[in-house]
């Protein structure tokens, strides 16, 4: 794997990561599979039950200034999560199940004319309401787990308060396209045609802010290669956030 990108892309990011920290929804955006419209919750009781600032990388500091056990791996402590933390990865899933993207949009810290954006995949189980959430690999600068480009078990928590809203606005479902409705892309790539895979991630504005290359027997070459899809070699193509369906 090889990255095209400055150093201080990094420390952005932390700085980013550190200013945003406390920060509050403002609402959660749902789109996806039956859904003929945007879900837009702004219901202060759920919107209070979550928050993007837990899990693997976030950090929580006792009053001597050292680190406590990792909290996300407590099974008594919530701390907002709608990741089960401690269940670790979901290694196996249902096939078919409702796909969402769940765009978690919260507010800057004293700056109520700032807004921030954290999106994950949440797919449902309507058999019995339960769900997976998936963390993409090249997005969501406001935080990084190290765990992303991986499918974890849903809280009960989670899906008590959200499988309900998705249930009520959800009308008939069919086989959907690949990636129907889910508007998460993080940039455009190709495969060429001695099966490198390379791609540039931009922002939400179009801007271009990295460039990736990973080569056959490289490190996640083979959940790159599956992530992008059905390319042909010397064929450019769009890079969604999300993984192929199973």
């Amino acid at each position: 794997m090889h990255r095209v990108a400055y150093p201080i892309a990094t420390l952005l990011i932390l700085a980013a990561s550190a200013s945003w920290s406390k920060s509050q929804n403002l609402r959660i955006e749902i789109v996806g599979d039956g859904l003929s419209e945007t879900i837009v919750i702004t219901d202060p009781e759920i919107l209070g039950l979550f928050n993007i600032w837990n899990g693997p990388g976030v950090v929580a500091r006792g009053p001597d200034g050292m680190p406590y056990p990792p909290a996300h791996l407590d099974l008594n402590e919530s701390d907002g999560r709608f990741v089960d933390w401690p269940r670790g990865m979901a290694t196996e899933r249902p096939s078919g199940l409702q796909r969402l993207e769940v765009t978690f949009v919260v507010g800057a810290p004293g700056r109520p004319d700032v807004e921030g954006s954290y999106v994950v995949a949440y797919e449902v189980d309507s058999r019995d309401s339960s769900g997976f959430v998936y963390l993409p690999m090249w997005t969501n600068d406001l935080i990084r787990h190290g765990v992303e480009g991986n499918w974890f078990h849903a809280t009960g928590r989670w899906n008590e308060a959200i499988a309900p809203v998705v249930a009520s606005h959800t009308g008939v479902l069919r086989a959907p396209s690949e990636r129907e409705n889910l508007s998460c892309v993080v940039g455009h790539g190709s495969l060429r045609v001695d099966g490198v895979v390379e791609f540039t991630l931009v922002d939400e504005h179009g801007a271009k802010t990295s460039r990736w290359r990973y080569g056959p027997g490289s490190e996640r070459y083979d959940e790159v290669r599956d992530h992008i899809g059905d390319v042909e070699r010397g064929e450019e193509t769009e890079i969604s956030c999300w993984p192929p369906r199973s």
